[in-house]
């Protein structure tokens, strides 16, 4: 997970690690005002976020402290289902989804007492779609305006039918920001300025140790302020981090796979959902720098290559599964029937090799992440893929921005991926459609792929699922990557004090609204 541009923070959810600002704040505990009914809510984080600003923040690590203080037009709930958050009334005008109106409440404040309106609503949207680290999820939008006192309207150059969630608390652009912060950019990175239920209280918030979250006096909904504080506690070390959850320390923590029977073991609830898939992406796939790759055969030779069974089960024997397609199920794209679509089969891979003109093989040039365990995942792919007579030369990034330097070089036909689960659209704006992301450096052009995309994002909700799952199986079929498996988020809890905690594909445990004292 390892986007952005827009797919870092989606990246970013496979290590599960939560994030805290350990910055200053605009809130302070002698103008935050009552409210929460809960006492204290605390947290472990692994660091600090990317950001506190919306648009700067990394979508799947840094939800859950950008929003307790920001609230967005829209809430999805774990079912998948969109709900009225900021909004009462929210769709699509006309067909082809390409406008779009919500309404507001009336009466919404900002914590700082400026109007929380249509022209305020707008001009906040017109920052966020437009700057910051997930641009690509709302390119497609042309305008944003108000066009009454509690309604906006958007417009997009081409149909979005993601524009609800792109409005909802999972990828944030839709987080209300007021004018005193859009007023002000640099900061927002370090004080909250959102219409949330919380605000960040900088005289209670030592940089680097913990960071603490007081009510939102103008929020609109007081039952959802559970909390009278939420503190984030900062433990790089994830045994630290999980002991200080067993002994009371705090209340919630991200766990990794290895770590869950040793928490239910000392009697925390653990839940987790499938939140990210690993797998290598074969992105030259017109042959600029690895000219086998060209050849569809070439690529499903790699697929057949690879013993997914084997490397799940040595990476993730409990919490996770081998898959052969790019996004998880309960999400619109997954096709059920494509999840195991390639065997392990070595001796089909070399017949294949032969058939494209390889009967001996090739080498290939290989960039691989060297964190969140994507290094482990790329390792044994090509390992195996030496067994067909396909050696590859890897080079190992250890941050973020090495590694998005290298994957949009175009020097490497071979990247090491992780993605966090996002909608077919949100999907194929990295992946899928002909200009350079990250996931797609070499633009890599299918025409039948962009009209089958074309037509899916332009259908009645009812029919997208279908359209995008037939894309699915024409990618895989393609062979434009070689995903091996999905695994679990999970997160340790004391259910004695909470409820509410939980977890699903594309959603993370509600802090803002849902978690509870019991």
């Amino acid at each position: 997970m390892f986007k952005k541009h827009m797919t870092q923070g989606l990246a970013t959810a496979a290590v599960l690690a939560l994030a805290a600002t350990a910055c200053s704040g605009s809130g302070s505990s002698d103008t935050a005002g009552g409210g929460g009914q809960g006492g204290t809510l605390t947290v472990v984080a692994a660091g600090a976020p990317a950001s506190l600003d919306p648009a700067e923040a990394n979508v799947g690590s840094d939800n859950w402290f950008v929003n307790l203080a920001y609230d967005t037009a829209l809430r999805q709930g774990a079912n998948g289902r969109l709900e009225a958050g900021l909004a009462t009334k929210w769709g699509y005008q006309g067909t082809g989804n390409t406008d779009f109106e919500f309404t507001l409440r009336d009466g919404l404040k900002f914590p700082d007492g400026a109007p929380l309106n249509a022209q305020a609503a707008a001009a906040s949207l017109n920052y966020t779609r437009k700057n910051g680290l997930n641009v690509a999820w709302a390119s497609a939008i042309e305008s944003v305006t108000a066009t009454g006192p509690l309604t906006v309207h958007i417009h997009c150059s081409s149909p979005h039918p993601s524009l609800p969630q792109l409005l909802s608390q999972i990828l944030m652009i839709g987080s209300m920001i007021s004018p005193k912060g859009l007023a002000a950019p640099a900061t927002m990175g370090t004080r909250s300025y959102g219409a949330g239920p919380y605000v960040l209280d900088s005289a209670h918030t030592a940089s680097g140790d913990h960071d603490t979250y007081t009510p939102n006096p103008n929020y609109w909904d007081k039952t959802k302020v559970h909390w009278k504080k939420v503190v984030s506690k900062i433990v790089a070390n994830p045994n630290s981090a999980l002991q200080a959850v067993r002994t009371g320390q705090a209340d919630a923590v991200a766990i990794t796979p290895s770590q869950a029977d040793t928490a239910k073991s000392r009697g925390l609830e653990v839940v987790g959902s499938p939140s990210v898939f690993m797998g290598v992406n074969l992105a030259d796939r017109q042959g600029v720098v690895a000219g086998p790759l060209k050849d569809v055969r070439a690529r499903q030779a790699l697929n057949y290559a690879v013993d997914r069974d084997a490397i799940t089960q040595a990476l993730v024997p409990k919490h996770g599964h081998s898959t052969s397609q790019i996004t998880l199920p309960g999400l619109d794209g997954f096709a059920a029937d494509y999840d195991d679509h390639y065997s392990y089969d070595p001796a089909k891979a070399k017949r294949l090799l032969a058939e494209a003109g390889y009967p001996n093989g090739f080498s290939l040039k290989a960039e691989m992440q060297g964190f969140l365990a994507i290094d482990l995942v790329t390792q044994a792919v090509t390992e195996q893929w030496k067994k067909i007579g396909v050696p590859t030369e890897a080079t190992t990034d250890t941050s973020i921005g090495q590694w998005l330097a290298n994957a949009t070089s175009k020097k490497y036909p071979v990247l090491g991926f992780g993605y966090g689960g996002a909608s077919s659209y949100a999907l194929s704006l990295d992946w899928m459609l002909p200009h350079a992301t990250a996931f797609n450096p070499f633009a890599t052009s299918d025409p039948k792929l962009t009209a089958m995309l074309a037509k899916a994002a332009a259908a009645p909700a009812d029919q997208q699922s279908a359209l995008y799952q037939q894309i699915m199986r024409y990618v895989v079929d393609q062979a434009w990557f070689v995903s091996v498996l999905r695994m679990d988020g999970l997160y340790a809890f004391n259910a004695k004090k909470l409820t509410g905690f939980t977890a699903a594909p594309s959603y993370l445990p509600d802090l803002a609204w849902d978690v509870a004292p019991k």
